[in-house]
This record gives C-alpha cells, structure tokens and sequence, in this order.
C-alpha cells in the first residue's frame, strides 16, 4: 500500500483497503507553440488515448504514443479510498514510453 491513512479524510487504509484504479499520464513539450509559450505539461487521461491536443495551441498530437512531441507515456495505478473516493496513493507505475532525457 502507497500511505497508510487517508491524507482528504483520515480513515486508516490498514482497517478499510481501497480500490485500485487505473489513469494514464502523459508528458509533453508542443513545437507548435510560439518560444514564449512553449513549456513542458503533464496531461492526465482516466484511459489510453490514441491523440492528444496541446492545451495552449490545440495541435494535436497522434499517434499519442509515437509523436515527438509527447515524451512520457506512463500507466498510474491509483489507491481510491473507499471512505471518501479519492485518489490517496499511487501503488505502482508503468513507463510505456520516455524520451525526456530525465526531464519530466
């Protein structure tokens, strides 16, 4: 288990096990956008995608997985606590994709 007590509102996850669930996150830096603009965003997706789109341009990037542009895919598996519902933990992640050099 990631925390052993609710940070949102204190129940002790030892006595009620959360859920897991699944998000995707994604790393990117858009060429598209003008210098000024341009910085490196972290994107979160409750699933897989197959396109994103830069939220400061809206280009779009697809292959999502392949384009230059995105440079870390990442599977999230999240601990939900069953109390409150919310996200309290991240139990383990999977890098599907990093091209950041060590950046993102």
């Amino acid at each position: 288990m990631a925390t052993e007590i609710c940070q949102y509102c204190g129940v002790d996850l030892d006595a009620v096990e959360p859920r897991r669930e699944t998000g995707w996150t994604y790393g990117v830096e858009c060429s598209r956008c003008t210098p000024e603009q341009r910085r490196s965003q972290v994107l979160a997706r409750a699933v897989r995608v197959s396109e994103l789109a830069c939220p400061q341009c809206g280009a779009r990037m697809a292959p999502a997985e392949e384009h230059p542009d995105v440079l870390v895919v990442k599977e999230l598996t999240y601990e939900v606590c069953t109390a409150c519902g919310e996200r309290c933990g991240v139990a383990s992640v999977r890098k599907v994709r990093d091209v950041s050099g060590g950046t993102m």
